[in-house]
């Protein structure tokens, strides 16, 4: 009995030592900023529609697990709008728009390489993410026409139903670069700049004309990050 004790003793201390060096390297934090979002999509029999990139909010939680002084591993966990409209450009329907807000949860994972001193240090950030379509909302106006007059309707807002045409899951490649400082031993903050580039497109398209539609994402964010525990340092040298 006593040296089964001893065992469950030993086995507890040597795991809250892995615990604590490995704590030692990991960071997790919250981040937030401005998404822009451009739709990447053939205008072919479209060339009375324009897309224009539009703005969404970009927020979560961001954490970090260093390997080597210049090497660590970052995923985030987002919610993201992925925003984008469309004009019609023909003269007589210059009013009619629709905008569509797209809402994300994304999560990119990747490797870290950073350089600098031991407050202010740059990062390359390079890999992939997947992602979910939560829900959309459709805005803007429509028309109908007669044989005399185009009509207008009001502004308006929709929820977007999802149909078989949908694909929800996504998937692609991220890259950027971010700045951080070490406030202290435990906590920072840092900037963010990262580039998502859809692989899969977001609706099947036409059943009889192959048309993509791919999002690219632009995200600027500003985070704030705290270390499980201090980090040391002197002992990384």
């Amino acid at each position: 009995m006593k040296n089964n004790i001893l065992k469950i003793v030993a086995v507890v201390l040597l795991c809250w030592m892995a615990t604590e060096a490995n704590a030692q390297k990991l960071a997790v934090g919250l981040k937030g900023g401005v998404a822009h979002t451009s739709i990447d999509r053939t205008n072919l029999g479209r060339i009375d529609e324009t897309y224009s990139a539009c703005n969404g909010v970009d927020f979560g939680f961001q954490f970090k697990y260093d390997l080597m002084d210049w090497l660590a591993i970052r995923a985030d966990l987002e919610f993201m709008d992925r925003t984008y409209r469309i004009d019609r450009n023909l003269h007589y329907l210059d009013q009619v728009y629709t905008k569509y807000r797209n809402t994300y949860v994304m999560l990119p994972v990747m490797a870290d390489f950073s350089f600098g001193g031991e407050k202010l240090r740059g990062h390359l950030l390079g890999g992939g993410y997947i992602g979910y379509w939560m829900m959309g909302h459709n805005s803007g106006t429509t028309y109908w026409m007669t044989d005399y007059y185009v009509y207008f309707n009001d502004f308006h807002n929709e929820k977007h139903e999802f149909n078989k045409e949908d694909h929800r899951f996504n998937a692609g490649l991220v890259g950027g670069i971010s700045l951080t400082y070490d406030l202290n031993e435990i906590v920072g903050f840092n900037f963010n700049a990262l580039y998502y580039y859809d692989l899969v497109s977001h609706h099947k398209g036409y059943e009889h004309l192959r048309d993509p539609r791919y999002l690219n994402t632009m995200a600027f964010t500003i985070g704030f990050y705290s270390r499980i525990i201090p980090l040391n340092k002197n002992a990384k040298k």
